[in-house]
């Protein structure tokens, strides 16, 4: 289909996209400034001509998709995408986002991206506790989408942010009464993966693949003159936690949150392929065992969690370790202790497709023709008007113990609600505190 440029005028400025004639697409947009690697985002120019026409997939950007026709007070609802990636990958022009069926269906969408690696997650000197750039950026591209999101069409009051992964931990840490600023109304977090241990305890190594002393006014000059060698610095402190995510916020505090509701989900065997090396051999309980030491496993439990393990995936116990570690214990996590309204979702395999880390990603974006149907329809009607269509979980620290969850597998098919889907991990890793 013919493309043609269209242009909006916003405070930001005007931003010329393109259009088939049914969608229009704003790509690459600058929402801050960013004045050194390792320097907090600062609010964009505005009143600038913006050229959006061409993706720029390695820029910290983000791209907006909205029906053609979509004007100022038609108060369109607006679904914020923050991509997953460990802190390490991905980008705000991710295709699997399926912004043109958003568009075609009355919703705007729009793809964040932030910092990653060191100039994203790496704690320096005179960073406040809890504060990471990569989640400053985020919160930077949100005040953005205040500012200049109804002249896409879109309601500024009717924002609902959504992540995956890493993206998953952005978007609970924003939920944070000490970073959540009232500009979004709801949020999505899917398959989150926090780290088991803070910087504090990383800093040596990080200060050693760097080589120098983590300090703002050094670390600025010499990443402007070689991010190549900040790049490979990164790929040597990565490979000390390999059993970990390297870097993301930390600690996950649920009951820090503020009262926002908050859908939390996990795909059922999350890391099985990370498993596979030893999964369906004799050594799979053995290797387990030796691992569940690195992974968090809390002593005094490990026979009685792997056991359980065994019981629901005989042929997967170290992806189930690997899964739980990674992901699965920090949903639990936020279902018991977030003091929010929240709902827990657990996505099994359906008929072709296996239920891993990622794979939810099509079927709620509507991929493949799928628009509309499933998961996705589950997700368009929450970022419409809030409805989650279940039960709440009413975990451990709200009035009741329901611990009510949905399982539907990833095509959509076979829901029913479900008692406390994650119980038999609670309890089973090291609590997570403080690092002095």
């Amino acid at each position: 289909m013919a493309t043609r440029e269209t242009q909006v005028t916003c405070p930001a400025g005007a931003i010329v996209g393109t259009s088939d004639g049914a969608v229009r697409e704003f790509h690459s947009i600058p929402y801050a400034r960013f004045t050194a690697a390792f320097d907090p985002p600062a609010p964009a120019p505005t009143g600038m001509l913006i050229d959006a026409t061409t993706p720029l997939p390695h820029a910290t950007r983000l791209s907006i998709t909205a029906p053609e026709g979509a004007r100022r007070n038609d108060d369109l609802p607006v679904l914020v995408w923050i991509h997953g990636g460990r802190f390490e990958e991905g980008t705000h022009a991710d295709g699997r986002a399926n912004g043109p069926a958003f568009a075609r269906d009355g919703i705007i969408l729009v793809q964040v991206g932030y910092r990653l690696k060191f100039p994203g997650m790496l704690p320096v000197s005179g960073d406040a506790p809890g504060q990471y750039r990569a989640v400053q950026d985020c919160a930077a591209a949100l005040s953005w989408v205040q500012r200049n999101i109804e002249a896409f069409g879109g309601d500024p009051t009717n924002v609902t942010v959504a992540g995956q992964s890493a993206g998953a931990d952005i978007a609970v840490w924003l939920c944070r009464r000490d970073h959540y600023k009232g500009e979004f109304r709801r949020a999505v977090a899917a398959s989150p993966v926090f780290p088991r241990r803070g910087m504090d305890s990383r800093r040596w190594a990080a200060r050693g693949a760097i080589g120098d002393a983590l300090l703002r006014e050094d670390l600025n000059p010499r990443y402007a003159r070689s991010p190549q060698r900040f790049d490979r610095a990164y790929r040597r402190f990565r490979t000390q936690y390999f059993t970990d995510i390297a870097l993301g916020p930390f600690p996950l505090e649920p009951a820090k949150l503020a009262r926002v509701p908050l859908v939390v989900t996990s795909t059922r065997d999350e890391f099985f392929p990370n498993g596979a090396f030893a999964d369906g051999t004799a050594l799979a309980t053995p290797v387990a065992r030796a691992l569940g030491r690195h992974m968090g496993l809390a002593k005094g439990r490990v026979g009685e969690y792997l056991g359980a393990a065994s019981r629901i995936d005989p042929g997967h116990v170290v992806g189930r370790l690997i899964s739980d570690a990674m992901c699965r214990r920090w949903v639990d996590d936020i279902a018991e202790g977030a003091p929010g309204p929240v709902w827990q979702a657990e996505l099994v395999a359906s008929a072709d497709l296996p239920a891993h880390h990622a794979a939810d990603l099509a079927p709620a974006f509507g991929a493949d023709g799928a628009y509309g149907t499933g998961l996705n329809r589950w997700l368009t009607q929450f970022v419409r008007g809030g409805d989650v269509g279940w039960e709440p979980y009413s975990g451990g620290t709200r009035a009741g113990t329901g611990r009510t969850a949905l399982r539907v597998a990833l095509d959509g098919s076979g829901a029913q609600e479900v008692k406390d889907p994650l119980g038999y991990l609670r309890g089973a890793f090291s609590p997570v505190a403080h690092e002095l």
